[in-house]
């Protein structure tokens, strides 16, 4: 009886030092962590907004949303292009995508910031030629080719092909919709306004 009380005595003594260590270390490690995801999300946000791009704002949409806003200029008088994050679970885990955005709402690249699919399958998102062929297509072209869009999937990882291309519309979809809180140019609100009277028109 005394030997299984000891021996208990001695696991709880472990388990606490291990749970001290643990904490003790991701003390140390979450600053560190938390720089790197900063300086990947700022390397992601400038390789998807275009290359006049030089000088950049944040605004905050009515839902809480975080949009970059990128500037040609210091002055920062007119903008050249939007960047926001989009979010969407895939076949088992979230995956986490910066998407770029022109005015007129056509994508300029997306860069996905974090996923944990299945190896070799779903990790693929992460491919250059996969992430690349996002670039220039509108939000009626953000589908996969087996659900009749313009983005090729990933072989044997259609859910996560499904989740990436989801996840950009999302973030398209909502920018269009508060196009009022962006800056745009007053020839692109005109344009924009147009196409969506055109869409609307062709849903009635």
């Amino acid at each position: 009886m005394k030997q299984i009380a000891k021996l208990g005595l001695t696991l709880m003594v472990y388990t606490a030092i291990a749970g001290l260590l643990l904490g003790f270390i991701y003390t140390k490690t979450k600053p560190r962590i938390e720089e790197q995801e900063r300086l990947a999300q700022k390397e992601a946000l400038i390789s998807v907004m275009p290359e006049e791009a030089k000088f950049f704002d944040e605004i905050t949409l009515p839902d809480s949303t975080i949009v970059f806003v990128g500037y040609k200029d210091s002055s920062k008088s007119e903008a050249v292009g939007f960047a926001s994050i989009g979010m969407k679970y895939g076949f088992s885990s979230n995956v986490k995508v910066m998407v770029g955005i022109l005015p007129d709402f056509t994508l300029t690249g997306i860069r996905v910031l974090s996923q944990n699919e299945t190896p070799g399958l779903g990790t693929h998102v992460v491919d250059d030629w996969f992430q690349k062929q996002f670039a220039g297509k509108s939000i009626e072209q953000l589908k996969v080719d087996k659900d009749g869009g313009d983005i090729k999937s990933i072989t044997g990882a259609t859910i996560s092909s499904r989740t990436v291309t989801g996840a950009v519309e999302a973030v398209v979809k909502k920018l269009m919709d508060n196009k009022d809180a962006l800056p745009l140019p007053s020839e692109v609100e005109d344009e924009v306004r147009t196409q969506q009277m055109f869409r609307a028109s062709r849903l009635d």
